[in-house]
């Protein structure tokens, strides 16, 4: 009977895990359409990070996305997010977060470039849980704001080597990102600090380099 419910239980968790997954890529599905408007837009952006998320999540996603509700720079954990975000029409009120970082065309394969900022401030702050959901899903995503002209492919393997050198013998990467469906890409991590705990990030390439503010002269 012990055995049964444990069993039960497994079999609940991973229906709700594979829900929350299915739910959301097609929040991020919509995202990433929602971004194209802005992306096609006369909007003129600086090269800033949360001016971009704020004219994204203002303008764009809380008009165009009803059933969700998006919060900034929410407290969690050690940190704050950059996008949280709330399932209102679900009882169960799943959350999601987003982390954002700004990509550029320079210095790709280098420790100063964005690309390493992207993995250090970001997908590792996912890793160590400085932001984290207390349901045990261990999924979050994040959203690569591009500001210059960048092949987005090239840029992947930029960071997915990066990935290799700086997670060397402290995390196992049991995906390096790949495209998963459509725009959406999707990277998988195991860490064994504190326990064996198995990450999955999904990943939004969006290329506002058009709408870039251009210097001067």
């Amino acid at each position: 009977m012990y055995s049964d419910d444990l069993t039960k239980k497994a079999q609940q968790f991973s229906f709700k895990k594979q829900k929350y997954h299915y739910d959301f890529v097609v929040l991020l599905t919509k995202i990433y359409q929602s971004s194209q408007k802005l992306q096609n837009s006369p909007v003129v952006l600086p090269k800033n990070e949360n001016i971009i998320r704020n004219i994204l999540v203002d303008e764009y996603l809380s008009r165009e996305i009803t059933e969700y509700e998006f919060k900034k720079e929410e407290n969690n954990n050690l940190g704050r997010v950059d996008i949280y975000i709330v399932n209102k029409l679900d009882n169960s009120k799943p959350n999601f977060i987003i982390e954002c970082k700004l990509l550029d065309n320079k210095n790709i394969n280098g420790i100063e470039g964005l690309n390493t900022k992207y993995i250090e401030n970001g997908i590792k702050r996912f890793l160590i849980e400085h932001y984290y959901l207390d349901n045990n899903f261990y999924t979050n995503a994040m959203v690569g704001f591009i500001v210059s002209n960048l092949d987005i492919a090239k840029n992947i393997s930029s960071i997915n080597k990066l990935s290799n050198k700086l997670f060397k013998n402290i995390v196992e990467i049991k995906q390096e990102i790949t495209l998963e469906k459509n725009d959406i890409y999707k990277s998988i991590y195991k860490t064994y600090a504190g326990g064996e705990k198995e990450f999955t990030l999904y990943h939004l390439m969006l290329n506002f380099a058009k709408n870039s503010d251009k210097p001067k002269g």
